[in-house]
């Protein structure tokens, strides 16, 4: 790509809708609500008091807890042995279950996420994961649009701007350069210098992964809560001021009250002058039902998990701690259906990465990676106490046939069993001699 291609790339794609839902997802994620902040200058501004700004973390919350519902345990396996001892070894040395749970995140909070497969002279194959508010993507125009080329444009700890452009068959690196000026955001008046030769790639496809867990749009699969995170915020900040105006009450003073005693009460927000010459102080207060208050933060909360199909782990019901793992099991029936749903899109990335890695490692090793099978283990209560506390003087039903019912594998238990006889035999024996 020419210089001004790449400039005009990212102008259209930092001025596009969907660059602004990704900022915006990033603001919630990070508990950072500019519609509440801007009640909140807008009364500062004018000295309305009391004022609390109390954003609520909930957008973080579900992404949290979906993602450790599902990448917390991610499994790669393959029949063929060496295959599967390569693939571990891999992603050992690239931390392969931290990158999984971070890719996952960024892929649920934003609906993108992307990943940078590459061979470094040191460490080898690696793959790392890059901030999907850096990447402009650019795709080709197949029934099926593919990521052709990726823009990389990120910020270095000293301001200097950095611009990778990466295709499947070349890499080239570029510094922004602003005469004098310091370089701000979205600014578009600057020149490129190519900090080195283009390198040449040998790939079939190019080498940045994009991950999404959304059939349909664009949108964040958990974009439909932001609206009720914004009214709780609402709520809960003004739950907050509600109890700031019981103690900033504003005092009525009668004309009867002395000058001194007046001076005394500064800090309070006072009338003075009443008609009355005589009147008792008393305390002008505004404020609700905690009751209804409660309700309105209790029925937002619960829309947020109805919407996000998230299992609200404090709930009351749940947080008691006699619910049998049965009862959780089938309280997370919507949210594993509703994983299984943005699984079924996520895999596409994962099986891109193998790919990727599978031809650097073929072209420089010799050893192929086409036979893996990737398996999402979900993160589920355990039922077998439950179901053994169950079946505990059921005498109608045989010893093989409960094994069963709890989960367990009869030939691998009495194998086991008889195992632990014949170690309890020989330590008898040894102790009577």
């Amino acid at each position: 790509m020419q210089e001004q291609e790449i400039k005009d790339a990212i102008k259209r794609y930092e001025g596009s809708k969907e660059y602004h839902d990704l900022m915006l997802y990033n603001s919630y994620y990070n508990v950072d609500n500019h519609e509440l902040y801007k009640k909140w200058k807008d009364r500062q501004d004018r000295r309305v008091s009391p004022n609390w700004a109390v954003p609520t973390p909930y957008y973080a919350t579900v992404i949290d807890t979906m993602s450790g519902f599902m990448m917390s345990d991610i499994e790669y396996e393959s029949s063929n042995q060496k295959q599967n001892d390569r693939i571990k070894e891999l992603l050992d040395s690239n931390l392969g279950d931290v990158k999984d749970m971070k890719t996952g995140t960024y892929a649920l909070a934003f609906n993108r996420a992307y990943e940078l497969v590459y061979q470094d002279a040191i460490k080898g194959l690696c793959f790392s994961c890059i901030n999907p508010l850096q990447i402009i993507p650019i795709y080709d125009n197949a029934i099926e649009p593919q990521l052709e080329t990726a823009i990389w444009k990120r910020k270095n700890c000293d301001g200097t701007v950095y611009i990778d452009v990466i295709s499947a068959n070349l890499w080239q690196k570029f510094k922004v350069y602003k005469d004098e000026r310091k370089l701000k955001d979205h600014d578009y008046d600057y020149d490129l210098i190519e900090l080195e030769e283009p390198k040449e790639l040998y790939f079939k496809e190019c080498p940045v992964v994009e991950y999404r867990t959304e059939l349909i749009g664009d949108k964040s699969s958990f974009d439909q809560v932001i609206n009720y995170v914004i009214a709780l915020d609402w709520a809960i900040s003004g739950n907050s001021n509600e109890i700031d105006r019981l103690a900033d009450a504003i005092l009525a003073l009668g004309t009867a009250i002395d000058k001194s005693t007046i001076k005394n009460l500064d800090e309070i927000k006072t009338i003075e002058n009443l008609s009355k010459d005589d009147l008792i102080p008393q305390y002008i207060e505004k404020n609700s039902s905690p009751e209804f208050r409660k309700y309105v933060s209790d029925l937002l909360i619960n829309e947020i998990h109805k919407h996000s199909h998230v299992i609200d782990w404090y709930n009351v019901a749940l947080a008691g701690g006699d619910t049998s793992a049965k009862a959780l099991k089938i309280r997370l029936f919507d949210m594993q259906m509703y994983s299984n749903r943005l699984e079924k899109v996520y895999r596409e990335g994962i099986y891109k990465r193998l790919r990727l890695m599978g031809f650097l490692d073929s072209a420089i090793n010799g050893t192929s990676l086409n036979d893996i099978n990737v398996k999402f283990n979900r993160t589920l209560p355990d039922e077998v106490i439950d179901m053994i506390t169950n079946l505990k003087g059921v005498d109608f039903i045989s010893e093989k046939t409960k094994q069963s019912l709890c989960g367990l594998d009869p030939k691998v238990e009495a194998q086991n069993m008889a195992e632990e006889n014949k170690e309890y035999t020989d330590l008898s024996d040894n102790e009577e001699e």
